[in-house]
């Protein structure tokens, strides 16, 4: 029997910048099979717009972790939580799971809502003060980035 498992990643190195940023989405559906195929096609129906709204978030919280790390670390059990509840809300294989999710979303798309949250919460990416006052904010106003972060 397959089995379909979402994970999500936001996580890209910036040739320019020397550190790892939120800015272009892979989604990755990984496929628990003795014969997996060696290249996914192009999903039949769309990625919903919640599963690619949590990734990035997901992504964003995983990046203020990292840039982060004496203030906060990655709630994985809280994914893992978010992850089944897509699942039973949309079957443990979907068919929009069964292609190249890496194509859900546009590398431009992903990347202005990376500037953006940047820009709002006044991320200097080389500093990671900045990335701790934005994770503070997070948990402080209980947001899904928040949830996804367990403060140290």
């Amino acid at each position: 029997m397959d089995t379909v498992r979402l994970e999500m990643n936001l996580l890209v190195k910036l040739p320019s910048w020397s550190v790892t940023t939120a800015v272009a989405l892979l989604l990755t559906a990984c496929v628990a099979s003795e014969s997996a195929p060696p290249s996914p096609p192009v999903p039949t129906e769309p990625v919903p717009q919640e599963i690619i709204d949590f990734a990035f978030k997901a992504a964003t919280a995983k990046e203020i972790a990292g840039s982060c790390r004496q203030g906060f670390r990655y709630n994985k059990a809280y994914e893992d939580a978010v992850i089944a509840g897509y699942e039973a809300k949309y079957g443990r294989n979907p068919a929009w799971a069964r292609g190249d999710l890496s194509k859900a979303v546009k590398p431009k798309a992903a990347q202005d809502w990376a500037i953006k949250y940047i820009q709002r919460r006044d991320i200097v990416l080389a500093d990671a003060r900045t990335w701790c006052a934005a994770g503070q904010k997070e948990v402080a106003e209980k947001t899904l980035i928040g949830r996804l972060l367990i403060a140290r």
